[in-house]
């Protein structure tokens, strides 16, 4: 493959992703350059991946944090930790990666979506609601920004409910001066190659719970309890698990790419705001609103037109000129509980449609556009001419 544009690399990769290189292949090689490698989570040798356990709670504040083989299985493990079961409800976000609603289902358990604000965010509002007997916990899922933290925690706390961050795609970013994934009882995010970091694919699991923090690692080892002094296979169990270990090649990666991560969100966040200087007062287009967009990722930047047909003439427009966007519009139906009528099945797709309306309509008529690490000065101001050019044309 011949060099890669800056336009191309919009489209093709970003975050952690983009800036791959020789400090990832040493930790690879220094991995290799012991008297043996083992790709065995709980083997003797195993000191990559307790490397970048160790470095990644120390960056979060946190007691214990737990590498697991992908974001879904991070969640998975957080959910099982927390007791989620059959019968249980878990309430969530209507705009997600399908990941979490997959586990909460997968375990037994009914997902239960609440419509957006004009964050992007499950409307704190509306949660209430939403609340009933059956209610075991809540996941929260911060696209790139954050709800209203404080007001989920509140909740959270009044109906003795349980907590779950899931912070995949907000590695980095803060509330308040508090970093996201830090605020329940677990947080769990994912490193794969859309995200802030990446791995190839893995994830990992936070607390300052002991007791979570031992049962999230057994879940993630086929139920392995770990206690010292006993080996494999003489250990007890007290919970069913799966085979979520992370290997050490992928820890020896994530080590490296843990190093650059305020490279990463320093200079996402310098693009994001340059190309929103550019935009912002257009007719038009309405910025995303935030609760706390100082703390936000820039990884991303997203805005809502008046329609949906609007919002797919601009798409047009935007890959015309090679540069892709992210998930809005193109990829609704894979984020949007409207179209989850594979996990709702006792909805039709058009009472999903009507139930979840507020946050369609919302969806459909929004760019969410990728900023990259390396995205550079000449890219950002072609990009803000496709999207001026398109909106005089529109005669706002």
């Amino acid at each position: 493959m011949g060099p890669i544009s800056t336009i191309q690399r919009i489209k093709l990769i970003m975050a952690g992703a983009e800036i791959i290189g020789k400090e990832e292949l040493n930790e690879i090689l220094d991995l290799f350059s012991g008297d043996s490698v083992t790709l065995y989570r709980y083997g003797p040798n195993n000191y990559k991946t307790k490397e970048l356990e160790s470095n990644f709670a120390e960056y979060m504040g946190v007691k214990y944090a737990h590498a697991v083989s992908s974001g879904t299985a991070a969640i998975h493990c957080a959910l099982a930790a927390a007791g989620v079961g059959p019968g249980d409800e878990v309430i969530t976000t209507a705009w997600t990666f399908i990941a979490p609603i997959e586990a909460i289902s997968a375990l037994g358990a009914t997902p239960v979506p609440v419509n957006l604000d004009s964050s992007f965010h499950m409307d704190p509002e509306q949660i209430e609601s939403k609340i009933s007997s059956k209610t075991k916990a809540m996941v929260v899922v911060p696209m790139w920004a954050s709800p209203d933290m404080h007001a989920l925690v509140n909740i959270c706390e009044k109906h003795s409910i349980t907590l779950i961050e899931d912070a995949a795609q907000s590695l980095g970013a803060k509330f308040k001066g508090k970093k996201l994934g830090t605020f329940g009882q677990l947080g769990s995010f994912s490193f794969d190659a859309g995200k802030t970091l990446h791995v190839g694919e893995g994830g990992m699991i936070i607390t300052d719970s002991k007791e979570l923090y031992e049962k999230v690692a057994e879940f993630s080892d086929h139920g392995h309890m770990h206690i010292e002094g006993l080996p494999r296979g003489k250990d007890p169990r007290r919970m069913p698990g799966l085979n979520y270990r992370m290997s050490e090649l992928t820890a020896a990666v994530g080590i490296a790419q843990l190093r650059k991560i305020d490279e990463i969100l320093n200079k996402t966040r310098e693009n994001k705001y340059k190309l929103k200087a550019m935009l912002e007062n257009l007719p038009g287009l309405k910025m995303r609103d935030f609760h706390d967009e100082d703390g936000a990722q820039g990884d991303t930047l997203i805005f809502s037109l008046e329609t949906n047909e609007l919002a797919l003439k601009l798409e047009n427009a935007l890959m015309n000129a090679g540069f892709g966007t992210k998930i809005l519009p193109e990829a609704i139906d894979w984020h949007y509980a409207g179209a989850w009528n594979h996990i709702f099945t006792d909805k039709t797709i058009e009472e999903l449609e009507e139930e979840f309306k507020m946050s369609g309509d919302l969806l459909r008529r929004s760019i969410c556009l990728n900023i990259p690490v390396l995205l550079d000065e000449d890219a950002i101001t072609a990009m803000a001419a496709v999207i001026n050019e398109f909106v005089s044309s529109q005669c706002f």
